[in-house]
């Protein structure tokens, strides 16, 4: 038998293709299929979908402010928050000011040379406690040379015009006696006396050519009483105008000066100037004349008294505060000059008034707050005027009443607390 098979007879229909086959069931198919297909696209679209679409953007919703902090009792004992009584107190309105003692200025002399010269002798130091008029020092100058030649060529003409005035006067009375006799004419009696009155007018100035040499010698601090003739004051003595103690010394033995020179400074340290700088919102408490207290690390157990001579007229930009001046009796000489002070200032007169600790005390929106402690661990931020603080405490003008109940340590954390609640959340 042949394997080959055998040709279609003429009559014979010719066998069908696969592919013409499925083209004939296909429109059949078609419909299932792409249903299938279908099927199989829409979950990767909707992935697809999901992962490139765009976020879509909200907007983080605000916290709403808040005024108070509520805390359990085991967050409060953790945190240390200690919590106090505001109490009603009777006393006068005083706060501490830093403050540096100084020289009082009306009791200080800084003493300069009146003339260009050299010093030949020093005869005080540092530390040495002079008298009014005292001599610190001597200059050699030719100024006090040319003051005493001008000196004794005054005296000269002096007795020189009291010799003339005294002739002169002899002469008229002489004229007046033989005129009377009838032995002299009138004329020559006048002119007798015209020469009397001129000799008398230039005796008088003279006189005060000599007043005024004396006093070009005073003004260089030389005086004539001792030796008129000027041969042992050939020196300018420098003097303290005031007593006091000689705190600084800028001169030597040889030093040659010239007007203006600064030689000494001396001072009476019985009084020092206290120097105060106060917040300008404490002006209203300072006023000139209110009594003070200063107090310094030296001599911790006691208070000087003092009194405010001066309140500064404009404020330091920089420091936002006013100096005050204040007036310190220095017994003894405790108090020293540059000395770190701490003042207390304000009313004299005591009143009723609410205090709190000033660590209870937080700044926030740049006032001042508290927080008063409410029931089940509550602590409610609120707004305070403050008045005068002394010995730790601070007047509560407005805000708390007495017997409330504010937190003083651990105050910040309620404040930061508060702060972290109220921010915006982030995005």
């Amino acid at each position: 038998m042949s394997s080959h098979p055998e040709a279609p007879g003429p009559g014979t229909p010719e066998p069908e293709s696969f592919w013409k086959r499925h083209q004939r069931h296909l429109p059949r198919r078609l419909p299932r299929v792409l249903l299938a297909v279908g099927l199989l696209l829409v979950p990767a679209v909707v992935v697809v979908r999901i992962f490139t679409a765009k976020p879509v953007e909200e907007t983080a919703p605000v916290a709403a402010p808040t005024d108070a902090v509520t805390l359990g009792e085991k967050s409060v004992s953790l945190a240390g928050i200690e919590v106090v009584e505001a109490k009603g107190v009777t006393r006068a309105a005083t706060f501490d000011a830093p403050a540096v003692l100084a020289l009082d200025e009306t009791r200080t002399a800084r003493i300069g040379s009146l003339v260009e010269g050299d010093v030949v002798r020093i005869l005080s130091e540092v530390g040495s406690r002079v008298g009014k008029g005292a001599v610190l020092a001597e200059l050699n100058s030719r100024v006090v040379h040319d003051a005493w030649a001008d000196y004794r060529k005054a005296i000269a003409d002096r007795r020189r015009r009291e010799t003339e005035l005294a002739w002169a006067t002899q002469a008229a009375e002489r004229a007046g006696r033989l005129h009377e006799q009838k032995a002299l004419s009138l004329q020559e009696r006048q002119r007798a006396e015209t020469d009397q009155v001129a000799a008398r007018e230039e005796l008088d100035q003279t006189r005060t050519e000599v007043r005024r040499a004396e006093e070009a010698l005073e003004h260089l601090g030389v005086t004539n009483k001792e030796d008129p003739t000027g041969e042992t004051g050939e020196s300018v003595p420098i003097r303290a105008p005031l007593a006091g103690v000689v705190l600084e010394k800028h001169v030597t033995a040889g030093t040659t000066v010239t007007p203006g020179t600064l030689l000494f400074v001396v001072s009476d340290l019985t009084a020092l100037w206290a120097l105060a700088e106060v917040d300008e919102t404490r002006i209203p408490l300072v006023a000139a004349g209110r009594p003070a207290k200063v107090h310094v690390a030296a001599w911790p157990d006691r208070a000087f008294d003092a009194q405010v001579t001066f309140v500064g007229d404009a404020v330091n930009p920089k420091t936002r505060r006013v100096t005050v001046r204040c007036q310190v009796p220095n017994p003894g000489g405790l108090l020293k000059p540059e000395m770190y002070a701490r003042v207390a200032l304000g009313e004299s007169a005591p009143r009723p008034m609410v205090v709190v600790p000033e660590a209870a005390i937080q700044e926030m929106d740049g006032k001042p707050h508290v927080f008063v402690a409410g029931a089940k661990g509550r602590f409610e931020k609120r707004e305070v005027a403050l008045g005068a603080s002394s010995e730790g405490l601070v007047e509560i003008r407005s805000g708390v009443a007495a017997g409330e109940k504010v937190a003083t340590a651990g105050s910040f954390l309620l404040k930061s607390q508060l702060l972290s609640a109220s921010a915006p959340a982030e995005e």
